[in-house]
């Protein structure tokens, strides 16, 4: 099975996440990504829905060990351009996208959510954003975001914290738009959403939701701001242990 699958069914495009037992990325699977997200907003859908085709597990976000290898560190550009380009290209995609978190959705899986127009998920999954547990900033695009999903209070608060949600606490701060009791579920809720809203014009969708992001247009600003930002991040101590400590399943301990 192809670790990022695509599949266009009467107009509504899918993407389904298997790339390892984590729905990590690499460089190579955020490539790939990018290059299915480039195809898909050239299909003239109506909906795209991106969903996991793992049990379990959305997305549990960056592939550590490649990140603190030796060579990523040497020039973390090639990364950081596809992780931000990613969140640019769901943000700014011309037809509603629709996030099916059928699992735990942490870091950059979380991001990816955060990123859609529509999230719907399971009550026990986990989400969020711990990147102060392991000495990463969280992007201020990230930020702005999840803001406009919950507020400015609720979203300070948990970047600050880097505390998980369950599905259900995602649910009642309006993070997570539906909750479903089980995958099947919440794959024909996902799958009815989508031709839901497939039934509306989709240029209008499409002008509408340019002018909803054109109130936001200094987001693609910010976007640059924060790959320099989050280069410098990435080299810090802090990120060197957080990374370190997260590979070898202990609580890091950072500089004081």
């Amino acid at each position: 099975m192809d670790s990022i699958r695509f599949a266009v069914e009467d107009s509504i495009g899918r993407i389904g996440l298997n790339t390892d037992e984590r729905n990590s990325f690499t460089l190579a699977e955020f490539r790939k990504l990018e290059e299915v997200l480039d195809g898909a907003a050239k299909s003239k859908l109506s909906a795209l829905v991106i969903a996991s085709d793992r049990e379990g597990v959305f997305s549990q976000g960056l592939n550590l060990s490649e990140l603190s290898s030796e060579e990523s560190r040497k020039d973390l550009s090639p990364f950081l351009n596809h992780f931000f380009g990613i969140l640019e290209k769901i943000y700014f995609f011309p037809s509603p996208v629709i996030a099916e978190v059928g699992g735990h959705a942490i870091g950059y899986g979380a991001m990816i959510a955060i990123a859609s127009d529509f999230r719907m998920g399971l009550p026990n999954l986990r989400m969020g954003l711990p990147e102060v547990k392991i000495g990463i900033r969280v992007p201020a695009s990230v930020a702005r975001m999840l803001a406009n999903i919950v507020g400015w209070k609720e979203t300070e608060q948990h970047i600050i914290s880097g505390e998980m949600y369950k599905g259900s606490e995602a649910l009642e701060i309006g993070l997570l738009d539906e909750v479903y009791q089980t995958p099947s579920e919440l794959k024909i809720a996902s799958s009815k959403l989508a031709k839901k809203l497939s039934k509306n014009s989709r240029s209008a969708v499409g002008a509408s939701k340019e002018g909803m992001r054109y109130l936001n247009r200094e987001l693609a600003e910010i976007l640059k701001y924060d790959k320099e930002k989050t280069k410098e991040s990435l080299k810090t101590p802090d990120a060197h242990e957080g990374v370190a400590a997260s590979l070898a399943g202990r609580r890091a301990e950072f500089e004081k």
